[in-house]
This record gives structure tokens, sequence and C-alpha cells, in this order.
């Protein structure tokens, strides 16, 4: 009787000891509602057997875990953790940290710019913001955070009305800095969208609520915001009051944004015909850290200098509008390899702790096997065959999402390239002058627009070839059509003799490839290829040994 007793009694503490919560994890949840997450961070670390908790004190730990690593920059860390909370919140009925644990997951999607993972997180976590025991903070932070998402998609209807909603809580809130940075957002979406008056009217509350709770710091962003407006609107004059009001609010040691203040007011006394005025503060604007604001700059000088009829000052600053937009575009790749090569590792360890979690996830079913009868060990092997179905199904929905929004996104740079290559055209044929500038641009242009061909399809190799569809070859021939005034016509027209393939060549010719890019895109050996380029360039052009193929149809 003694000994039952005995059992009994252990067995209860052991139980109780299960259903104990460590007051550290109370004490660091407190510390990052709290904002500090630095301390909450130094409480985790004591923690050195998380698997020991129960499934509600795992998940909160590994909610906070998560929460700590975002906040550090560690996101290589946050997958397996967000796993586990989210797998247990969405169970629970917990929504308070159901809503921290899905706000946590976007920001780290967006972070890895997955901009649609990250707004499917938000909009889930939306309609459970909305519950009594969600605090308005949290309520304006998703909405806040789900609109700012929308923009960067340029979903700028969506964008306003989540900037709304959370308008709503600000106000709720009472809380100042809250209620002007929804009403900033609102505003953007109104500019973006063309609507300038709206635009206007909800950055007039803005200022009237920066002036009634003299929140001056904001006075700056405010003045810079109705610039932007007056600007799109074309009048600049109003738009140049608002700068000077800007100025006299920053800080001396603000040089970024003053410098940038300078050089707006250059543009727009361009744009009003005050060149005395434009020519000053552009060289007030010296030196100006910002290369954007640099690019800004020499652009706008070279528009006024060509409005004066300045041609030869004109061709001058354009020039270097264009070594400094050329260096904006080099520092933009590099970053954005950066970006990927950071993307990848995110990715592959991903993979690895979805593995790693398959693998732990199968010992325990074997540990199951050994001690189940024979019924248990069918239901475990059904089990198993269903989660890596799903997980499966799931990978495969994902890589499809994240393969569209390449795509999309290839598109929308390809697209971009296109708007800007216009631009940049149209501007140097403002000058007679640079006709033979021109032509060397557009074969340059030439091979940097059939580049992200290249670098798309140039990494399906096969045998160490590249394989090129004749919709690839369409897009080449276009583009070099579009650049080269009806450059295939043209050769066509004056070279009847030339066939299709020929005139793939003489395109390939035209892009400054290499003999050996030719041969591994069209398939054959170098010397098949430069035996080909030379029977084009004597039998069907009929050009003498004295001129070389390249040479022939670099200015044809």
């Amino acid at each position: 009787m003694k000994q039952k007793l005995l059992l009994g009694t252990i067995i209860a503490l052991l139980f109780g000891a299960c259903g104990r919560t460590d007051v550290r994890l109370h004490r660091a949840d407190e510390l990052v509602e709290q904002n500090q997450k630095d301390s909450a961070s130094l409480i985790l670390a004591g923690i050195k057997h998380p698997g020991s908790f129960s499934k509600s004190d795992r998940a909160l730990y590994a909610l906070l875990a998560a929460e700590v690593a975002r906040n550090e920059e560690r996101l290589d860390e946050i997958d397996t953790l967000l796993t586990v909370a989210l797998d247990y919140y969405r169970a629970s009925v917990d929504s308070v940290h159901l809503v921290r644990t899905l706000f946590c997951a976007g920001q780290v999607a967006r972070s890895f710019q997955r901009n649609e993972e990250a707004m499917k997180f938000f909009l889930e976590a939306l309609p459970y913001s909305e519950g009594q025991q969600v605090g308005d903070y949290w309520r304006y932070l998703v909405n806040t955070w789900a609109g700012i998402v929308a923009a960067k998609e340029r979903l700028f209807e969506d964008k306003i009305r989540y900037s709304q909603k959370a308008l709503e809580i600000a106000r709720r809130m009472k809380n100042a800095s809250y209620e002007c940075l929804s009403l900033g957002d609102i505003a953007y979406g109104h500019l973006f969208s063309g609507r300038y008056d709206s635009a206007l009217h909800y950055t007039e509350v803005m200022h009237e609520i920066v002036l009634r709770d003299s929140l001056t710091s904001q006075l700056p962003y405010i003045y810079t915001r109705f610039q932007g407006i007056y600007t799109q609107k074309g009048d600049y004059a109003l738009a140049l009051q608002y700068v000077d009001k800007a100025l006299r609010h920053r800080a001396p040691a603000d040089s970024v944004n003053i410098t940038g203040h300078y050089a707006e007011k250059a543009a727009m006394f361009g744009k009003l015909g005050q060149y005395d005025s434009a020519y000053y503060y552009f060289h007030k604007s010296e030196p100006c850290p910002d290369p954007f604001t640099q690019e800004a700059r020499y652009y706008n000088m070279a528009d006024t200098y060509y409005a004066m009829k300045r041609y030869k000052d004109a061709y001058e600053y354009l020039l270097r509008y264009t070594q400094i937009d050329d260096s904006i575009k080099a520092a933009t790749k590099s970053s954005e390899l950066i970006a990927l090569q950071s993307l990848y590792q995110h990715e592959r360890l991903r993979a690895d702790n979805l593995r790693w979690r398959a693998q732990v996830a199968e010992h325990k079913h074997r540990v199951y096997w050994i001690i189940a009868v024979s019924v248990t060990l069918l239901w475990v092997a059904g089990g198993i065959y269903l989660i890596f179905y799903r997980r499966n199904r799931r990978r495969l929905i994902i890589q499809q999402k994240q393969l569209i929004g390449q795509q999309e996104q290839i598109i929308a740079q390809q697209e971009e390239l296109r708007h800007r290559s216009e631009e940049h055209l149209g501007n140097l044929q403002k000058i007679n002058e640079l006709q033979q500038k021109e032509g060397e641009l557009k074969s340059a242009f030439f091979r940097q627009l059939n580049f992200s061909i290249l670098q798309q399809i140039g990494e399906i190799r096969k045998n160490g070839n590249i394989i090129f569809s004749d919709k690839d070859w369409d897009v080449i021939t276009e583009n070099a059509d579009a650049i080269f005034n009806n450059f295939t016509l043209r050769l066509q027209d004056s070279y009847p003799e030339l066939n299709k393939e020929d005139l793939r060549y003489c395109c390939m010719v035209k892009m400054q490839l290499s003999q050996s890019e030719m041969a591994q895109i069209m398939h054959l050996e170098k010397d098949s290829v430069k035996k080909r380029l030379k029977r084009i360039r004597i039998d069907k052009i009929g050009s003498g040994s004295g001129m070389t193929l390249e040479e022939l149809l670099r200015n044809f």
C-alpha cells in the first residue's frame, strides 16, 4: 500500500512539474512587449533545455526567440522557431500570440523581399487582431505593415484602405505620432494614385496635428511631402516655398537632406526659367553625398542648359548624369546579387531545417513503431505518408509562387529598363552633336538589354551549351530592330541572300559576343562559327578581306 502511495506521489509530482510554467518565459514576454528585446535575449540565453517545456511554453519560447533573433537580424535562425510557434498557436485560442507570430513571420518574409508571402501572413493576422484579447497596438502594427507591403506591390488602393484602418486605431489610442504616420501613409497612396487634392488634404490634416501637439521633428518631413505634391501638380513656385520651410526646420548637421533640398530648388528654378538661381543652388548643393541626388542634379541642370540653348554645357552635364546613372546601376546589380546570395543561403538553411524536422519526426515514429502494436504501426505509416505528401505539395506550391514572383519581377525590371532607355535616348536626341556617341550607347545598350536574356537562359545548360528558343531569338531580333532602326529588315533588304540563321549571327555580332560565346549558343565548334561568319561576309554580303564582319555591321 505504501509503495502504491509513493508511486502515485511521484507521478503527481512529475505531472505537476510538466504543467508548471517557467517564470523566465513570462518575464521575457513582458520585456518583449515593452520593446526591451536585448534584456529578453539575455533571459532566453539562460534557458538551456527548452525541449523539456510543455507544448504551450515551447511555443512561447519559440516565438520570443524568433522575435529576439529578428531584432538582432539573425534571420537564418527564425524559420524553425516560427514553424513551432505557428503550429501551436494556429491550433489554440491564444489570438494574442498568434497575431504576434504571424506578424513576425510577415516581417521575416518582407526582409527577404518575399512580399507576397509577407502579405499572406499579415492578411491571416488581420481577423485575429480584431479579437477582444488583442490590444490596439498590435492592430495598428498589422494594418500599417499590410499597407506598406501593399504599396511595395503597387496596390495603392489596398494601401489606402489598410492605412485608414490604422488611422482609426491610432485615433482610438489617442497617439498623435501614430496618427501622423497613418495620415502620411494615406497621403502617399493618394499621391501615387494621381489624386493630388486628396494627398494634399491628408497632408494638411497631418500638419495641423503636428502643430497642435508640437511634434516639430515631423515638420521637415511634412513640408517635403507638400513640396513633392505641388511639384507633381506643376506648381513650382508654391513647391519652392515648402522647400524653404523644410530647410528652416532641418538641423545644421543634416547635410544629406539640406543638399538634397538645394538640388530640388535648382531643379524648380530651372522649370520656372530663373536660370541664375538654378545655377546658384546647383553649386550650393555641392558636395552631395547621395548618388541619387547627384544623378538628379546633373539631369535637371542639363535640362536647364538645354532650355537656355547652351547645348555644349547640356551635353557635358548629360554625360555626367549618364556616368552616375551607370555607377548606380552597377551598385544596384551588386546589391541585388548579394541579396540573392543571402536569399539562397536562407532557403538552403530553410530546407535543412525542414529536413532536420523530418528526421526528428521519423525518429519519433520509429520509437512508436517499437512500442506499438501492428495496428498502431499502420496508423503511423499512414500518418507519415500524409505528412510528407502535404509537405511536398506545400513546397511545390511555394516554389511555383516564388517562380511566378521572380518572373513578374524580371518582367517589371525589363519594363523599367525599357522605360529608362527610351527616356535616356529621348534626352540624347535633343543634342545634334551626339550622333556618334548615340551609336556607341545604342550598341552598349543592345548588349545590356539582351544580357538579361543570356543571364536567364545561360543558367539552363546542356553539355556546356546555352539553349535558346525561337521566342528568345525573336526577342533579340525585335530588340535589334527597335534599337538600330529596323536592323534586320534593313540588312535583309540590302543583302537578300541572308537567311534567318544568318540574321541571328549578325545580331550576335551586333551584341559584340565572342566566337566562343556564339559557339555555345549555336551548339557548334568555334572553327565552324568562324567559317560561318566568313561565309556571311564574303559570299552573302560581298565584303572583301579589307573589312571584318564586325566592322561592317558596327555602323550599319
